[in-house]
């Protein structure tokens, strides 16, 4: 499988506030800090996978009425798969193994979308990675010539793609003030 990969979209952040209003409709009643765009396409000038990645960020005491309500709503409830703490939910139509790296089935717009502790290492790696990038050009521009570099190559699935990325993301998250420990964290998963 290849990653498309394409330049920044101006409406990528009108995409995610589209459906951050939508989430918030289905949580209503749910006690949420907040809902966050993350990932690449939240970045302006940084080429990304066409993916809105989203953040729920929840108390602990809210996860399951958080999970209730999105799985009541049709999102497919996958777990942690892996990453304490940060829950995956595919949107309404798509199972366990149709993880979005690209546009859907009828071309339709994809999102990745997480349930997300306050405070865990996944939701502090997501906004750490999103504020350097933001604040660090030099860094941004490494990240973007990484990721466009992986774009050209057929890998066997998205883990792949992710572990291409790492080295880049640990140079940020060091940036971003994080220890050697929590680094190797997540080495590991990202391998």
């Amino acid at each position: 499988m290849k990653v498309s990969i394409q330049p920044y979209d101006p409406e990528w952040p009108k995409k995610f506030v589209e459906r951050k209003d939508h989430l918030l409709q289905i949580l209503k009643g749910v006690p949420i800090v907040s809902i966050e765009h993350v990932g690449s396409t939240s970045i302006p000038s940084l080429p990304a996978k066409p993916v809105i990645d989203i953040d729920i960020i929840i108390p602990g005491s809210s996860l399951q009425t958080a999970r209730d309500a999105l799985t009541k709503a049709g999102y497919g409830d996958i777990g942690e798969l892996g990453i304490p703490e940060r829950f995956v939910f595919r949107q309404p139509g798509y199972g366990r193994f149709d993880a979005a790296h690209g546009a859907g089935r009828d071309g339709e717009f994809r999102y990745n979308t997480y349930v997300v502790i306050e405070g865990c290492e996944s939701l502090r790696n997501h906004l750490d990675i999103k504020r350097i990038l933001l604040e660090d050009h030099d860094l941004r521009e490494e990240y973007a010539l990484v990721k466009t570099k992986l774009a050209d190559t057929d890998f066997e699935d998205i883990d792949q793609y992710t572990t291409g990325k790492t080295v880049v993301l640990c140079k940020v998250l060091r940036k971003a003030g994080w220890s050697d420990e929590e680094l190797e964290s997540v080495m590991k998963v990202n391998s």
